[in-house]
């Protein structure tokens, strides 16, 4: 990066004419000339040029006399990812992009000259996230693509990459600078038939060819070719294909009886954590409660979450504190110290289509369950009466780890422990994708109740943790159980003829939230399972899983 101070003052013409007469008979080309308050600065990607600029360039004299006197450093020019900026990428990818071999061309992608005036570098991890949502919207079927010569030292923005480009068979990162084979761990599950690796760090390590050979084939076995060299066909001693493992589940139950229970409990308590009053939180914690919060460091997190920091018991970060008691002082113990806590929170929105439920103890002594998800931290202001659901946030990840013992005729908290962490960009992509998509069976498993939902009321928690009453016209009790010993599963609809008009209202209202779909078709999923909640829910999630619901059943 160069830089020549008051150069601002000047037509940018006449500041390189002087610029090229010092330095004659060398020349330059300027790349990324823009203009700020008190100079101007340009870039080039030469290292002896920039040599000659500082050493010659002090000699440049304008015809007033003013010597340029230019300061070179090593530097990058400001990327700014804009729709613009995404625009231009999207135009130069798709006259690189070969229709009949379905491959991908970005090698040395920043020097594209249709790119101007814009710095494009894909080893810019912004950048390269960029240009793959741009792959996995247009070219999802990509099977080729070749990013040779452009400096890439890591491949971190392609993690996922077996289920965003799923087709990728073809790999081409020759001329950059990955130091080890390591960097290349997030394409081990895809079909990679030919790679190319020649001149970079990782391909220095290894004296012995067929040694660097061997690594690659550990971690892509069904390649083919190599830096553009076929390579032998592989001994292989057992013909099997590795087992394949059973696909993740979001969620455990060691006891299904626990479901309901589970579901009501969170469904109260992240009601009323996400109310403008978290006071009414008291009567769900134990007497004696313990609550430790913890998170990682601001570079491992991405960015700090300074509304939480003061909150953190990272032990590693305790490790070398000076006040000894900050530990135990950062450990809450009571009733009263676990929810001041909390209430210092800034306020919150959780969003209960992403919420996972671990279910690991199940007794009449206690229940133990993890709750993992994400919410919104919202920064706009809360006093201005906009929706939260409309307001400014940050996303958030969350993992909370309950303990839950039996109160009385109900629960509460005995133990909680509960890790933050910023969203990574694979989850705010996702979420923001699904944001707008209709949430069947997620939500309905875990997070949201059919009727009543997120209702809270004047008694505290205790009160509504009794076992379910026939109250006329009221919703069910939301964390009503007797005893995980003997548990009772909460009628989600009961029989239709029972059921009041304002009841049905109610339960055709949660369909068409929790749905998506409009009041007539919600309803009309409800009348045809006889105003089960559950089976209805059920039936929606199977039919819209097999396309089977029409598009005007989504039209409001």
């Amino acid at each position: 990066m160069s830089n020549i101070q008051n150069g601002q003052i000047y037509e940018k013409e006449t500041l390189l004419r002087a610029l090229l007469a010092a330095m004659s008979p060398h020349v330059f080309v300027p790349q990324y000339w823009r203009t700020e308050r008190h100079c101007v600065i340009f870039f080039t990607d030469d290292f002896e040029v920039a040599e000659r600029i500082q050493q010659l360039g002090r000699h440049a004299q304008l015809p007033d006399g003013f010597r340029l006197m230019p300061r070179v450093r090593s530097g990058l020019p400001l990327v700014t990812i804009d729709e613009d900026f995404k625009a231009k990428m999207k135009v130069v990818m798709a006259k690189r992009y070969n229709l009949q071999t379905k491959a991908l061309d970005l090698s040395r992608f920043h020097a594209d000259q249709d790119l101007k005036p814009f710095f494009c570098p894909l080893f810019r991890v912004n950048v390269m996230s960029t240009a793959l949502d741009i792959i996995c919207d247009n070219i999802p079927d990509l099977e080729a693509i070749n990013l040779n010569d452009n400096n890439m030292s890591t491949m971190e923005s392609f993690k996922g990459a077996d289920k965003r480009l799923p087709h990728l068979k073809i790999l081409y990162l020759g001329d950059n600078k990955l130091p080890s084979l390591a960097h290349l761990l997030v394409f081990r599950n895809l079909p990679i038939i030919e790679l190319v690796l020649r001149n970079n760090p990782c391909r220095l390590r290894y004296k012995d060819p067929q040694q660097f050979v061997s690594e690659v084939r550990r971690k892509f076995p069904k390649v083919l070719k190599l830096d553009g060299e076929p390579l032998p066909p592989q001994v292989h001693f057992d013909l099997n294909e590795s087992p394949v493992l059973p696909p993740a589940k979001a969620s455990f139950l060691c006891d299904s009886a626990g479901a309901d229970v589970v579901r009501q409990f969170l469904d109260q308590y992240f009601s009323i954590f996400d109310s403008d009053n978290r006071q009414p939180l008291l009567d769900a914690y134990h007497e004696h409660a313990m609550l430790s919060i913890s998170m990682p460091s601001a570079s491992q997190s991405g960015s700090r979450l300074n509304n939480f920091w003061k909150f953190n018991r990272n032990l590693r970060r305790l490790l070398n504190n000076e006040r000894e008691d900050l530990r135990i002082r950062l450990l809450k113990s009571g009733r009263l110290a676990c929810v001041s806590t909390l209430d210092e929170w800034p306020r919150t929105l959780h969003e209960r289509r992403t919420f996972t439920v671990d279910l690991t103890i199940y007794n009449p002594q206690m229940m133990l369950f993890t709750v993992t998800g994400l919410f919104k931290e919202l920064t706009g202001d809360t006093s201005a009466g906009t929706p939260s659901n409309m307001q400014a946030y940050e996303l958030r990840h969350f993992m909370r780890t309950f303990v839950v013992v039996p109160q009385n005729s109900g629960f509460c908290i005995r133990n909680e422990t509960i890790f933050l962490n910023s969203a990574t960009c694979e989850q705010t992509r996702e979420f923001k994708r699904t944001q707008h998509q209709p949430a069947p069976g997620a939500g309905m498993a875990v997070g949201i109740t059919p009727i009543g939902a997120a209702t809270v009321g004047e008694g505290s928690i205790q009160n509504r943790l009794q076992p379910s009453q026939a109250v006329t016209g009221a919703p069910v009790a939301l964390l009503a159980t007797p005893s995980p010993s003997n548990p009772v599963a909460v009628p989600a609809g009961g029989n239709a003829a029972a059921l009041n008009d304002a009841t049905k209202m109610q339960m055709v209202q949660a369909m068409s939230a929790q749905s998506q779909m409009n009041l007539d078709w919600s309803r009309k999923c409800l009348e045809e399972t006889n105003w089960d909640f559950n089976h209805a829910a059920f039936v929606f999630e199977k039919l819209f899983k097999e396309n089977k619901i029409p598009p005007e059943a989504f039209v409001k």
